[in-house]
């Protein structure tokens, strides 16, 4: 439902739907500092069967991760499953499915801001448009499943080697 309007505690206005979720933990940021928070966050494994995994390689932190980020106020998951992925690739999901909840994914960034994320992972096996990265990553790379990176972000090893051993056993994605 966009053009409607959200609630920003921290500012006590409201805003615009679509106005990014960075403003708001920015304002919080500015009254809590660095302590932790809570947040959610749509994260997406872009599956290619000719083509392996997409990753993107980290600006922050230099460790690769699949794409996504924190939800905006007021967004469903879904929603932000499909911003995330075309702000940090250029595509669009076309064929997208729910694989699974993981909470208490705790990040510290370098910056020291710490987050406590529950992480709405998603399968997707169909994309359109021209791949490219934003400035959150400096390398987007599709990896095979027997040839993936060395340092892929640690919050996000679990559920990727939970889909590899599905496609593996040949139960689903091929």
């Amino acid at each position: 439902m966009a053009g409607y309007m959200v609630y920003n505690p921290c500012i006590n206005e409201y805003t615009a739907k679509g106005d990014l979720q960075m403003s708001y933990i920015s304002d919080l940021r500015e009254l809590i500092g660095h302590r932790p928070i809570m947040a959610a966050a749509a994260v997406c494994i872009l599956y290619d069967k000719d083509k392996g995994l997409l990753f993107e390689k980290r600006t922050d932190t230099g460790e690769w991760c699949v794409p996504g980020g924190a939800l905006e106020l007021g967004e469903e998951p879904e929603e932000g499953l499909l911003r995330e992925v075309k702000e940090e690739t250029n595509l669009d999901i076309t064929e997208y499915e729910f694989f699974k909840v993981k909470a208490n994914v705790h990040l510290v960034y370098p910056n020291t801001d710490e987050v406590y994320y529950t992480d709405f992972v998603y399968i997707a096996t169909g994309y359109s448009g021209e791949l490219r990265h934003d400035g959150e990553s400096v390398d987007l790379k599709w990896f095979g499943i027997d040839s993936l990176p060395d340092n892929i972000m640690p919050t996000q090893t679990e559920y990727i080697e939970e889909f590899i051993k599905i496609i593996r056993a040949g139960e689903a994605y091929e």
